[in-house]
């Protein structure tokens, strides 16, 4: 059965992509005959200098703001051809359009993200990264750098999907994501190109894993709890098995699409061998893909196909629009704590049954004034610092960036003579002068941070934080994050 969205809302922020947005919504709700709702979100959030000093929030120019959002936005309605709903409220916009796309049941919404530059691009960029993480209904997000500003009406050929790339894993998260895909190729008769990416063998444990033999009839099928894992499959493989074992790849991604299907649509399949959002940007750069669509979640609980910083780095770096399938979410309560794993009777819990696996990270390159606001708006102590590899540099939490805030250390000196000798080292003084004065998070975090494993136990992770008074560790294997703990974390523990 054919996926059509019904019910489709563009973000709009009155940036010069504005008229992207709206135009992909309008184009769209046509195609599918859907009802297109114009929403802005006038921000009560305060605006903080590069010291952390917040603006004054002028008594009445809230409602000045919401007047005039309404009437540009209304006018933004009038230059389309077709009837749309208009709505502007006030809050901390990520919030408020997933709330609005909850209550009014949206089937999609539509924001753009830019390569800008300074608050304009940190603004944009963090609302969009909070509604990766929090929209129920998938999220069509769209890219334009700063030398294609576009304006509407767009050209409506521009925004037909005849070339379309998604993600497959063969897990069950990743079966929605799919079904989008072929929804979406069928309407538009586009090319369906059915991606499955090999990742670099690495060590590290898979005890859930539920591997089926070729000569054993085939693949895993989605509907079953396990799924292929081709790196341990491939490893110390001859080239005829490894070419065998790919074409049962090939094989398993065709056979997913149903014959009456191929009559609309034409599927091909993709194998691609290195890191996810590498492979899949520059396969889409390559043959020219007009979108890509991705599950958020996918692939198992130690090798997931796309989580946060793979998703993000898709959407930033691939240039183009990226359709977000947040399957989870889909199947339960928006609203609800994230479920964690439930531990067997008698056993011990331990970081993996209580870690928060959608993790807010940032880069060393991010600018100090955007981590201080990430924090904020997201209401957590820290966020861990991560490279391209998705591998822990270090954390960044709130009482780093309050470090700024201190006196400038006047070292004790004695003088004897004509000379004046510093009573402590120098080297520590420097390294608070250069903390002091951070203007990204590689100066000002904390590198090689604390960490946990998977299996370390929650009372251990408990003494940490209350002898060391860490509010947030990272959770790790093999260098690599897989989740982060807070105190609430731990506390829920004790409630239930």
């Amino acid at each position: 059965m054919r996926i059509e969205p019904k019910k489709i809302l563009c973000a709009v922020d009155f940036s010069d992509y504005s008229g992207m947005v709206i135009s992909y919504g309008s184009a769209l709700a046509k195609q599918f005959d859907a009802k297109l709702t114009l929403c802005h979100v006038v921000s009560t959030g305060y605006l903080v200098s590069s010291h952390m000093t917040p603006y004054i929030d002028y008594v009445g120019l809230e409602a000045e703001r919401i007047e005039d959002s309404q009437d540009r936005l209304e006018k933004m309605a009038e230059d389309l051809d077709m009837e749309c709903d208009v709505i502007v409220l006030t809050g901390n916009p990520a919030e408020v359009i997933s709330q609005v796309a909850d209550d009014r049941r949206m089937d999609m919404v539509v924001a753009a993200t830019h390569g800008g530059s300074g608050i304009k691009r940190f603004l944009i960029g963090s609302v969009t990264d909070r509604l990766l993480k929090i929209l129920s209904c998938p999220f069509l997000v769209l890219h334009a750098s700063e030398n294609e500003k576009m304006s509407l009406p767009m050209d409506p050929d521009k925004m037909k999907f005849k070339r379309i790339l998604v993600g497959c894993d063969f897990s069950p998260d990743s079966k929605r994501a799919f079904d989008y895909a072929l929804s979406l190729a069928q309407e538009y008769q586009a090319e369906l190109n059915l991606a499955h990416v090999i990742r670099p063998l690495e060590k590290e444990p898979f005890w859930d894993l539920e591997e089926t033999s070729p000569a054993q009839g085939g693949l895993t099928a989605w509907n079953t709890d396990g799924y292929l894992n081709p790196q341990i499959m491939l490893a110390g493989k001859s080239p005829v098995e490894k070419s065998k074992l790919i074409k049962e790849i090939e094989k398993k991604l065709i056979g997913q699409v149903p014959e009456d299907s191929q009559i609309w649509c034409v599927p091909k399949t993709v194998i691609l061998e290195g890191q996810p959002y590498r492979e899949l940007i520059h396969f889409s750069e390559e043959n020219q893909m007009d979108l890509i669509v991705l599950g958020v979640h996918g692939h198992s609980f130690f090798e997931r196909f796309v989580i946060g910083p793979t998703t993000d780095r898709v959407i930033a770096r691939a240039g183009r629009p990226v359709l977000v399938i947040r399957t989870q979410m889909a199947e339960t309560d928006q609203k609800s704590p994230p479920a964690k794993k439930e531990a067997k009777s008698g056993a011990v819990l331990c970081a993996a049954d209580i870690m928060e696996q959608d993790v807010i990270s940032v880069t060393p390159e991010t600018d100090i004034t955007i981590a201080a606001k990430i924090l904020l708006d997201n209401h957590i102590n820290g966020v861990p610092v991560l490279d391209e590899d998705e591998k822990l540099l270090g954390i960044l939490c709130q009482s780093d960036l309050i470090f700024q805030q201190k006196e400038i250390p006047v070292p004790p000196i004695f003088s004897m003579l004509d000379s004046v000798i510093p009573l402590s080292l120098s080297s520590h003084i420097e390294e608070e002068l250069e903390k002091m004065s951070a203007v990204s998070v590689a100066q000002a975090m904390v590198k090689d941070p604390v960490t946990v494993n998977l299996d370390t136990p929650v009372s251990k992770i408990a003494d940490l934080m209350v002898k060391k008074h860490f509010h947030t560790i990272p959770v790790t294997e093999g260098g690599r994050l897989m989740g982060i703990i807070g105190k609430e974390d731990v506390l829920r523990v004790l409630v239930s």
